[in-house]
C-alpha cells in the first residue's frame, strides 16, 4: 500500500501530466438525424393559397418533434422500394401532373411504361413513403395528396385521380409515423377536410372510417406534445359513441386503444397510469358489449402494465404484478391472446427496479425464476429470459437498499455469465450489467466495497479483451467506480485505498479509448476528495489540479460546481473560480471553454454515448 504522501505525489503526477500534453477532442452537444433538406421536395405553389391547406414544410416543428418514434421500414410490405427510385418516381410524377407541363407524349418516357398517372400510382408512392422511414414522408405524401385534390378540382386531362378515404389514411398514417410534435394537429385537419368533403357531397368516398379515426389517435399518442395522451383518449370515446349509434363504418378496436393507452405511459402526467386502467375498462366494457375487436391481447395488456410501471403512486408496483397474474392465469385457461411474454414479465420486474422497495430485488428474482421454469418446462417458451430480465432483477437489487443488495446482485451477475458460457446467448452480460452491480456496491454499507467495484470492473475489461464486445468499458462504468470509492466506508487505511483506486479510475480513463472524462468524472472524482481525504494542503492541490484540468476540458457543470463548494474554503474557492463560495452560479455565467462539452441530464448523455458508440 502506497503511502498518503506518495499516493498524492502520484496523483499530481498523473494528473498534471496529462493536462499539459494531452487535448481531448470536444464532445458532439447534440444529435440530429440526416435531414433532407428540400431535396427533390416537389409542393405546388397553389398548395399555399388553399384554404385548408397544411404546411409540412416546418423545420422548426421538426425539429422539436420526437424522432426517435419514426417508424423504421417494414420490409415485408411490398409498396417499399428502393428510397432513391421513390424519390425519383415522386419528383417526376409531381413534375408531369404539374400546370407548367404540357409534353403530353413525354408523360411515359418520364414516368416508364410500368407506371401511369392514375390513381393507383398515387396510391403506391404514397403507401411507400407511408413505410419508407424517411424524415420526410409526410411532406412527401402530403404533396401526392395535395396534387391529386388538384388535380380534381381541375380541368385537368388526367382522370379518376379523385382520392379516396384509403389515401387520405394513409396519408394520416405517414403524419402520424413521423414523430412530429405537431402531428395530431395536422390530421385533424385532413380529418376535417374529409368530413367536410363527406358531408358536402363533393366527395362521397372518403367518410373516415375506423383506419381513419384510428390514424388519428395513433398521431396524437406518437407527437409527445403536452395533452396529446388525453386527446387520443377522447378521440377513443368519439369511436366508442359512433359506434354506439350504429355508425357502421367506425367502431373502436385494440389497436386504437392501445395507441391511447401507450401516449399515458409515456407522458409523465401524475394520473397517467389511473388514465391508462380507465381506457382499459372502456376496452373490456366494449369487448363485453359486443364488439371483438377489442378483444384485449397482450400488447394492451403490456401497455397498460407499462403505464403502472411509469408511475410512482403508492401501490403501482402490486397492481402491475396482478395484471401480469390476470394474464397468466387467462392464458393458462387457454386464451392465446393474452399470453405474457418475455416484454410482459420484464416490464413488472421493471416496475420493482423503480419502486425502491426493501424486497424489491427479492420479488424481482421471484419473477425471473419463474420466467425460467416456464420456458424450461415448455408451458411459455415466449418468456424466455434475456439479458434485460437479469439486468431488471440487478437493478432492483441495487436500488432495493437491502443490506445484502450488493452481494445478490452480484450473484444473479454470475448466473447471468454461467448461462452465457453454457450457450445461451440471450442472456450475454453486456457493459449495463457490470455497471449496475458496481453501483450495487456503490449503495451497499459494506467495507471495501471499492476494491469490489475495481475487481467488478477489471473482470469487465477481461472479458472485453477476450472478445465479448457487448461489454466493452464506458464512461458510466468507471464513473460508477469512483461513486464506490466516493462512499466508501471504513478506517483511515480503506480511505486511502479508495483514493488510489479513484486515481488509478481516472488515469485509466484518461489513457484508454473508451472514452473521455465527463462532468460526472470530475464531479465524482472531486467527493472523493471530500469524503475520503484529511482537509489539508495536499487535498486542495489535488483539487485545483484536478478542477483546472476539468476546465480544460470543458466539462465544468452543476455537479462540479456543487462538489467544488463543499471540498474548498471560500478563499480557495474563490480563487479557482472567481466568484464567491455562497452565490449562486448559472455554469453558462462562468466562461464557455470551462463549460463548452458538458452535457446535463441523463437522457442527454445517453444519447450522446449512443452516437459515440455508432462513430459519429
Amino acid at each position: 500500500m502506497l503511502s498518503l504522501k506518495i499516493m498524492i505525489y502520484n496523483i499530481l503526477e498523473i494528473v498534471v501530466t496529462p493536462l499539459l500534453l494531452v487535448s481531448f477532442p470536444s464532445l458532439s452537444l447534440t444529435f440530429e438525424l440526416p435531414r433532407n433538406h428540400g431535396r427533390d421536395r416537389v409542393v405546388p405553389a397553389s398548395l399555399q393559397s388553399m384554404p385548408e391547406a397544411i404546411n409540412l414544410n416546418n423545420d422548426d416543428q421538426q425539429k422539436s418533434g420526437n424522432n426517435n418514434l419514426i417508424k423504421k421500414p417494414r420490409n415485408n410490405n411490398p409498396a417499399v422500394v428502393g428510397t432513391n427510385f421513390l424519390r425519383k418516381k415522386t419528383a417526376d410524377l409531381l413534375q408531369i401532373t404539374s400546370n407548367s407541363y404540357d409534353n403530353e407524349s413525354g408523360v411515359n418516357n418520364l414516368l416508364g411504361r410500368k407506371m401511369k398517372v392514375v390513381r393507383k400510382t398515387f396510391n403506391w408512392l404514397i403507401d411507400s413513403w407511408v413505410f419508407s422511414g424517411e424524415l420526410d414522408a409526410a411532406d412527401k405524401a402530403y404533396a401526392l395528396l395535395t396534387r391529386m385534390e388538384e388535380l380534381d378540382s381541375s380541368a385537368s386531362t388526367f382522370v379518376g385521380i379523385r382520392p379516396d378515404v384509403r389515401i387520405y389514411t394513409k396519408v394520416m398514417n405517414a403524419i402520424s409515423r413521423s414523430g412530429r410534435s405537431d402531428a395530431g394537429e395536422l390530421a385533424k385537419k385532413i380529418l376535417e377536410k374529409m368530413n367536410h368533403l363527406y358531408s358536402s357531397g363533393h366527395n362521397v368516398n372518403v367518410k373516415p372510417n375506423t383506419l381513419t379515426f384510428t390514424a388519428l389517435v395513433e398521431a396524437y399518442a406518437n407527437s409527445g406534445a403536452p395533452g396529446s395522451a388525453l386527446i387520443a383518449a377522447k378521440i377513443c370515446d368519439v369511436m366508442i359513441q359512433k359506434w354506439a349509434s350504429g355508425d357502421p363504418d367506425v367502431r373502436p378496436t385494440s389497436r386504437s386503444f392501445n395507441a391511447a393507452i401507450n401516449a399515458f405511459a409515456k407522458s409523465g402526467e401524475n394520473d397517467a397510469a389511473q388514465q391508462a386502467e380507465r381506457l382499459f375498462e372502456k376496452m373490456l366494457e366494449c369487448y363485453k358489449a359486443g364488439n371483438k375487436d377489442c378483444k384485449p391481447n397482450s400488447v394492451n395488456y403490456n401497455s397498460v402494465i407499462n403505464a403502472i410501471a411509469n408511475s410512482d403512486y403508492e401501490g403501482s408496483v402490486q397492481r402491475a404484478r396482478e395484471l401480469l397474474q390476470e394474464m397468466d392465469i387467462k392464458y393458462r385457461a387457454g386464451d392465446e391472446d393474452v399470453k405474457p411474454t418475455t416484454i410482459s414479465f420484464n416490464t413488472v420486474i421493471d416496475a420493482y427496479a423503480k419502486s425502491g422497495l426493501l424486497n424489491a430485488g427479492e420479488r424481482a428474482e421471484d419473477i425471473l425464476h419463474y420466467m425460467e421454469e416456464l420456458y424450461e418446462r415448455g408451458e411459455n417458451i415466449d418468456a424466455k429470459p434475456n439479458a434485460r430480465s437479469f439486468n431488471s432483477a440487478i437493478n432492483a437489487y441495487a436500488k432495493s437498499g437491502c443490506e445484502d443488495a450488493a452481494l445478490k446482485a452480484e450473484a444473479v451477475l454470475d448466473r447471468m455469465k454461467k448461462l452465457y458460457e453454457a450457450g445461451n446467448c440471450d442472456v450475454r452480460p453486456d457493459t449495463h450489467s457490470f455497471s449496475t452491480v458496481i453501483n450495487a456496491w456503490a449503495r451497499s454499507r459494506k467495507n471495501e466495497k471499492a476494491e469490489k467495484a475495481l475487481n467488478l470492473f477489471r473482470k469487465m475489461k477481461k472479458l472485453y479483451e477476450a472478445g465479448n464486445k457487448s461489454v466493452r468499458p464506458n464512461v458510466v462504468a468507471y464513473n460508477a467506480v469512483l461513486n464506490a470509492c466516493a462512499f466508501t466506508n471504513g478506517d483511515v487505511r480503506e480511505s486511502n485505498r479508495a483514493v488510489e483506486i479513484a486515481h488509478f479510475v481516472l488515469r485509466d480513463l484518461e489513457q484508454s479509448s473508451f472514452g473521455v472524462p465527463d462532468q460526472i468524472t470530475y464531479g465524482t472524482f472531486l467527493k472523493v476528495c471530500t469524503h475520503q481525504m484529511a482537509d489539508c494542503d495536499a487535498r486542495d492541490k489535488v483539487v485545483e489540479v484536478v478542477f483546472k484540468k476539468c476546465c480544460k476540458d470543458g466539462q465544468v457543470g452543476n455537479m462540479v460546481v456543487q462538489e467544488l463548494k463543499l471540498v474548498t474554503k471560500s478563499n480557495h474557492y474563490a480563487r479557482l473560480t472567481g466568484r464567491a463560495q455562497l452565490e449562486e452560479i448559472n455554469t453558462k455565467e462562468l466562461p464557455k471553454d470551462w463549460w463548452c462539452n458538458v452535457v446535463e441530464g441523463k437522457w442527454q448523455r445517453q444519447k450522446q454515448r449512443l452516437n459515440e458508440a455508432a462513430g459519429k
